[in-house]
């Protein structure tokens, strides 16, 4: 009789656990379609030259890194330092995405994604296109997901 509740007390742990581990799958089709769409709200807010805009995709606590290393931390940072560019050499350029090559979940409030993008019109580099990689981790926070770290890396001829 002691074994069989020791199955029992087994049998149930598995079932509890199971479920929980079922309960947070996540529709990642569904949740692709909004990361994606985060992305062309950035890639909008780029080419309107907005910082606000540009930060809104950020969470509060967000860090940035972009291609020439500079760190910044906060929201609030962050869109200062888009005020400043989008005042000067960033002022006429065009910033597109070429492609959002993945996104994953570790876990489903925590998303990962690598996204192709290139530049034209930055005043330093007369003629220039440049192409980037983009990694970006998203947390979902209230339902909503921003930026929560990324890094922006600057794509040398002939790199896929």
């Amino acid at each position: 009789m002691k074994i069989n509740n020791y199955k029992f007390i087994l049998l149930s742990l598995c079932c509890v656990f199971g479920f929980k581990a079922y309960s947070q799958q996540i529709d990642t089709a569904k949740e692709n379609g909004v990361i994606k769409q985060l992305i062309k709200n950035y890639e909008d807010a780029w080419n309107r030259h907005d910082p606000k805009g540009l930060a809104d995709n950020y969470t509060v606590d967000a860090t940035w890194v972009n291609w020439f290393g500079a760190y910044y931390k906060g929201k609030d940072d962050i869109q200062f330092h888009y005020r400043q560019v989008h005042t000067s050499y960033f002022k006429n350029t065009h910033y597109y995405t070429r492609a959002v090559e993945d996104i994953s979940y570790p876990y489903p409030n925590l998303a990962i994604s690598h996204v192709r993008t290139g530049l034209d019109g930055d005043e330093r580099y007369p003629g220039e296109t440049f192409e980037f990689r983009r990694m970006i981790v998203l947390a979902k926070r209230d339902g909503v997901w921003k930026i929560l770290a990324g890094q922006n890396a600057k794509l040398e001829k002939g790199v896929k």
